[in-house]
């Protein structure tokens, strides 16, 4: 095998550029490995505004550099060509893959995604436009992590509920309650959820959502997004799948919630918002309903554990422990 000091420098250089720009980590495969020069996994900022923390999304890296890779190229992008055997190799792969050409003189990086919707086939080879627009660096760190997934769906499912033991643990052992803002985006049909799950029972759900400071409680984050269409409870189902919710006492469902923004608005007693709220009801918009208003709207779960949460503690006691007879090589 030829050692080039020209793929050694792309390589440590776009290893960098991940881990200092983006705050991800890179992990470099052998240096005879077949098509894959590493692993990108997307981190996450912690609490604290420090830390970094994996979140076990993955992206496999081919990265190129020279000039050679630059002679062919158009006003917006760069032409890649390759074999057939290594677009097989990236397209069957387990994670997504990207090809990165990295210009050492001008110290930037730019990718595509090699899949079937960006290669054209040559007849006895492949090429990928790899646009200008397409750097590695902050800018693009949104657009780089929406194409980092399980494409196994049952890996990412026993990864949530992995990443979601100590929850699980301390649901178990205490009483937690989960805290919701629902807040309307202006110009757009979508809102921001964001979720507190605490062992603390506050009466201001505002305030403990948005109060940091005490680094020893118990406190779980989540922030994701709705359209009008999308069901609340099923939503924070797929996040929380472990847990069964409650509102004093009832299980939580769109209706109950509905029928209780409802409530709230009509002891109001202000007859020009009788006919907005009836309408929302009756066209099933609750997200709308709960922004009527005030563009955020805020209310508080209690969660029990479920049956998955202590069926998953046993098998997670299965999966941790070390096999006795190792039949098989874990890579």
């Amino acid at each position: 095998m030829v050692y080039s000091s020209e793929e050694r420098i792309g390589v440590y250089s776009v290893a960098k550029i991940f881990t200092e720009d983006l705050g991800w980590i890179f992990r470099e495969q052998p240096i005879n490995d077949f098509g894959i020069d590493g692993f990108v996994e997307i981190t996450r900022i912690s609490l604290n505004l420090k830390d970094r923390i994996p979140i076990g999304k993955l992206i496999g890296v081919q990265i190129k550099s020279g000039k050679s890779f630059f002679k062919e190229e158009s006003d917006n992008h760069f032409v890649f060509r390759g074999s057939i055997k290594h677009l097989y190799y990236w397209i069957n792969h387990s994670i997504p893959v990207i090809l990165i050409l990295y210009d050492k003189e001008a110290r930037l990086a730019y990718w595509e995604e090699v899949n079937k919707s960006t290669v054209l086939f040559t007849g006895k080879g492949f090429k990928v436009n790899i646009s200008k627009r397409n750097l590695v660096d902050i800018e693009n760190a949104e657009r780089l992590k929406s194409i980092s997934f399980f494409k196994n769906r049952s890996e990412y499912k026993l990864w949530q509920l992995q990443t979601s033991i100590e929850e699980i643990r301390l649901l178990i052992s205490e009483t937690l309650f989960l805290y919701i803002e629902i807040d309307g985006i202006p110009n757009s049909n979508d809102y921001h959820i964001t979720l507190l799950l605490t062992d603390e029972n506050c009466e201001n759900h505002v305030e403990i959502i948005y109060r940091y400071e005490d680094e020893n409680s118990n406190r779980f984050d989540y922030f994701f997004y709705l359209s009008k269409e999308t069901s609340l409870k099923e939503a924070i189902n797929d996040i929380l799948p472990w847990a069964d919710l409650f509102i004093d006492g009832v299980a939580f469902s769109d209706e109950l919630l509905t029928e209780t923004i409802l409530s709230e608005i009509l002891s109001l007693n202000q007859e020009e918002f009788t006919q907005d709220v009836l309408e929302f009801k009756e066209k099933n918009l609750f997200l709308s309903l709960a922004t009527y208003l005030c563009n955020s709207y805020y209310f508080k779960l209690e969660l029990k554990a479920n049956d998955l949460a202590y069926t998953f503690l046993s098998i997670n006691d299965f999966l941790s422990k070390e096999p006795v007879v190792r039949q098989r090589i874990f890579l």
